[in-house]
């Protein structure tokens, strides 16, 4: 058997663990699930408002309604709770039972990860095909090449998502206040992402401060690609740039990792 073949073994057999417990505790994810609506959704009605007497730049009301449900659609696919889920087991020591065993603590994070990303995934797009008869706006271009780049983006995103929060997770190897510099690093999130405005609003001179840095690139950009305003070079550079983070989050990620192993101790777990 290939080490490939034993590890889509490892991840089937971790991946059905998980989604067990996503079964057993299946009201807290359906209001985690409801909770991550309100705020794309409040945002949106902000805009609405705020363009009733007209569009705001190259944005429409039908503009602005099909960019919070893209940005809806990637931040949930985006979202993970790594720092939260490190931070408890480094302070109570029950990381020490995930080293003991044969599989990288990773792999067990990632498959648990996967299946609500895959979960969320499969309910995200039956709801929206569900609205495709009945409502033009999300009525998004079927072409093979745009779903392609539009996959892509999105695939591109989440990973490096992903990769940030574990990297940024992994400082509590160093820092009893982990949460701390997590909290504030989303907070910067929040408003260069594209969460609260789309990228083209902001004014240009955070633009530039947020092309160097990944916050755009793992929100704003895939979003900008689902609804069409951006295009041809600009694609293409963004799928470039994306995978830049991708790899230099996955290269930090060892880093830490082997640096950080060599300081944890803990009692108990």
């Amino acid at each position: 058997m290939s080490a490939a073949q034993r590890m889509f073994r490892v991840y089937a057999r971790m991946m059905k663990v998980h989604w067990a417990i996503l079964l057993e505790y299946r009201g807290d994810t359906f209001f985690y699930m409801l909770g991550s609506v309100i705020s794309p959704l409040v945002t949106l009605a902000v805009w609405l408002t705020i363009s009733e007497n007209g569009a705001i730049g190259s944005y429409s009301q039908q503009d602005f309604i099909l960019y919070f449900l893209a940005v809806l659609f990637v931040s949930r696919l985006a979202a993970h709770w790594e720092p939260w889920e490190l931070e408890e087991r480094m302070r109570d020591g029950s990381l020490s039972n995930y080293l003991l065993r044969p599989s990288a603590y990773f792999h067990w994070r990632f498959a648990e990860n996967l299946v609500y990303k895959l979960f969320y995934g499969v309910l995200m797009v039956v709801a929206w095909a569900l609205c495709w008869p009945f409502f033009e706006v999300v009525r998004i271009p079927l072409e093979p090449g745009f779903l392609a780049v539009f996959c892509s983006s999105v695939l591109l995103a989440v990973m490096t998502r992903y990769m940030m929060g574990f990297c940024l997770s992994l400082l509590a190897f160093w820092t009893t206040r982990m949460m701390a510099i997590f909290n504030l690093v989303m907070l910067a999130d929040q408003f260069i992402s594209g969460r609260i405005a789309p990228y083209a609003l902001l004014p240009e001179w955070v633009q530039q401060v947020s092309s160097y840095l990944p916050f755009y690139w793992t929100m704003g950009f895939p979003v900008d690609v689902i609804t069409g305003k951006i295009s041809g070079g600009d694609v293409w550079y963004g799928l470039g740039v994306q995978a830049f983070w991708q790899v230099l989050f996955i290269v930090l990620y060892f880093w830490m990792w082997n640096r950080g192993m060599k300081k944890y101790s803990a009692v108990g777990g």
